[in-house]
């Protein structure tokens, strides 16, 4: 194994490959997180209780914890796995899970033990996905460009959010009440082709995005070359993955707590539609908010990963830091200013409200996006070549 793996190029591969793969794959994931942007406006106002009301806020926060929660425990043996198996095969196979997992809770509001346990096993499949898709792209770049690789995953990953936020709330619209009644169908081309009126039909219809991009990714995605680890026992612990990966990657300890924090903070973010949806804020209003805030950090991220290949990784990632503590300490009081802003303010008007706040707050969320490329980067230089995926399901 070479002293500094990061520098190895993927010999197998000429430029013009290299850019075809990575571009097929970033299209796969722009797909895919339209589906998933959908899903996280739609979430909120899909389950209901045995007594046909909204469940409450405590369960629905359990219920949306069960898919990051499995997707984290998952992560290390999934990555191991990757790293023995192939990048390829994990990224569709996940795929295919997440599309039937889909279509699974499109058929029920009302069974909560179902709905949580197809949402929780979603999260495995998105570990396969998010973890193989960040294998192949340390696998196709270079400690020249890998930061510019991270920014535009990064970039395909949140610009599929924003517009599935967008899409998830007309959607709801146009299938749910009181638009689309419940029992009755919406007609999408009169006369020839129509949908039931209910919210299951939104996820449905994501369902059949997630399909797309399965078969999508099935046709045209190819294995980049690397290398692979001796096969072992399925028996192997995650106490050993995790001992086995420290000894390679015993340089970016430091980096961990880090990242653990920003999916903190990530989470944290996640969750904002449910909180709009408390306060005097439009459905719209908070939907087009969400999404440009989610198109200026994956701007931002495109930016700042070919920025972090230019002064270092870790110059890069301490302005991202800067970044996002600056937001958090303003978040408070940009929340409250949120509230009062009067229904139905579209969300042009909402910016020009905040004023002065608003804009040092949205320079610093900027900032913060320096922090995903950079760190993803970082990983991808300092992991042995037959240790990637562990390096990035860690």
């Amino acid at each position: 194994m070479s002293p500094n793996p990061g520098n190895h190029n993927s010999s197998g591969l000429n430029l013009l490959a290299k850019v075809e793969t990575l571009s097929i794959l970033y299209a796969a994931v722009f797909l895919t997180r339209i589906g998933f942007g959908t899903i996280l406006i739609v979430f909120p106002n899909y389950l209901l209780g045995g007594n046909g009301l909204p469940i409450s806020s405590a369960l629905l926060g359990i219920i949306l914890a069960l898919y990051p929660a499995l997707e984290g425990l998952s992560a290390l043996p999934v990555g191991a796995w990757i790293d023995r198996s192939g990048r390829r095969k994990a990224f569709v196979l996940g795929m295919a899970m997440i599309t039937v997992l889909t279509a699974a809770i499109s058929l029920t509001r009302t069974d909560i033990p179902l709905v949580g346990g197809a949402h929780a096993v979603m999260g495995l499949g998105a570990a396969m996905v998010t973890i193989s898709s960040l294998t192949m792209i340390t696998d196709l770049t270079t400690v020249q460009n890998r930061g510019a690789g991270m920014g535009a995953f990064d970039l395909a990953n949140l610009s599929g959010y924003g517009i599935g936020v967008i899409s998830g709330t007309v959607l709801v619209r146009l299938f749910g009440p009181p638009q689309c009644p419940t029992g009755t169908v919406f007609e999408i081309v009169p006369g020839i082709f129509s949908l039931p009126c209910s919210i299951g039909t939104v996820f449905e219809i994501v369902a059949g995005i997630f399909a797309v991009a399965t078969i999508f990714a099935f046709l045209a995605l190819r294995e980049p070359p690397h290398s692979r680890v001796a096969q072992v026992s399925w028996k192997e612990s995650p106490g050993n993955l995790l001992k086995e990966a420290s000894g390679s990657f015993g340089e970016m300890a430091a980096i961990y707590p880090l990242w653990f924090s920003l999916t903190i903070i990530v989470g944290f973010y996640f969750f904002l539609p449910r909180i709009a949806q408390g306060s005097t804020l439009s459905f719209s209003s908070s939907a087009g908010l969400i999404m440009v805030g989610l198109v200026a950090l994956g701007a931002g991220a495109l930016l700042f990963g070919r920025l972090s290949d230019k002064i270092g990784r870790t110059r890069t990632i301490l302005t991202g830091a800067f970044g996002d503590l600056g937001f958090l300490i303003l978040f408070p009081d940009l929340f409250e200013r949120l509230r009062q802003v009067p229904e139905g303010t579209s969300w042009l008007a909402t910016i020009q409200m905040l004023g002065y706040t608003g804009v040092i707050a949205g320079v610093l969320f900027f900032m913060g996006s320096a922090l995903v490329p950079s760190i993803l980067a970082y990983v991808g230089d300092k992991a042995g070549r037959e240790f990637r995926g562990k390096a990035m399901g860690i």
